[in-house]
């Protein structure tokens, strides 16, 4: 029984290390310095204290963020799905959009850089 929990403990922390090693390669750049953008880009931290910082520096409450702000031509609840960004979607009581999905992770072969442009 030991030896059975042991073994699932240790490949949950494999499969983890491996999805948190397939999202490090993902790299956002800011499209420019719009209010919309800077706000995009606090969801890309996926950080709930930068994100709530960013809101109050431009006075912009959440209902505000999950009806108007696009990131990239998407939602915001579209983007931080499909970007992984769950603490940013649990700070804006937003629900994460379900979808299965089949990643190659021996594929990953280098940086992909992203450029986050908001709604203006």
């Amino acid at each position: 029984m030991k030896r059975t929990t042991l073994l699932g403990s240790a490949g949950a922390l494999i499969l983890g290390a491996l999805s948190s090693h397939a999202m490090a390669n993902e790299q956002f750049v800011a499209a420019d310095n719009t209010v919309g953008t800077q706000l995009c880009m606090a969801i890309t931290k996926d950080n709930p204290f930068k994100l709530d910082r960013e809101m109050d520096k431009h006075h912009i409450r959440h209902h505000i963020m999950t009806k108007k702000l696009l990131c990239n031509d998407l939602s915001v609840r579209e983007f931080a799905s499909l970007y992984g960004f769950e603490r940013s979607l649990k700070k804006l009581r937003l629900t994460p959009l379900t979808e299965t999905s089949i990643h190659d992770l021996a594929q990953v072969h280098g940086d992909t850089i992203l450029v986050v442009s908001g709604s203006k």
